[in-house]
């Protein structure tokens, strides 16, 4: 993943918001390490929509052994 365009490795939120900005086109998106989150939310995806970007938690299921989206919570996983 670290070789791919699109992973940021360790850039925080507000660098992460101002590139995509910069790039102003609908679906640009990076993946970075989430700050302070732990194992269990190792990565953030970063997605410009319509001038806003949105910060996607990026999680990862010790039971299943895969990532999922999204916040902690939901009644199923996909």
């Amino acid at each position: 993943m670290q070789n791919q365009a699109w992973y940021a490795g360790s850039c925080d939120r507000h660098l992460a918001e101002s590139v995509l900005q910069g790039v102003n086109k609908d679906s640009a998106f990076m993946v970075r390490q989430s700050s302070g989150q732990g194992w269990n939310q190792p990565f953030t995806l970063a997605v410009l929509y319509k001038g806003h970007v949105y910060n996607i938690p990026i999680r990862y299921l010790e039971s299943s052994r895969q990532y999922t989206l999204g916040k902690d919570g939901k009644s199923r996983e996909e």
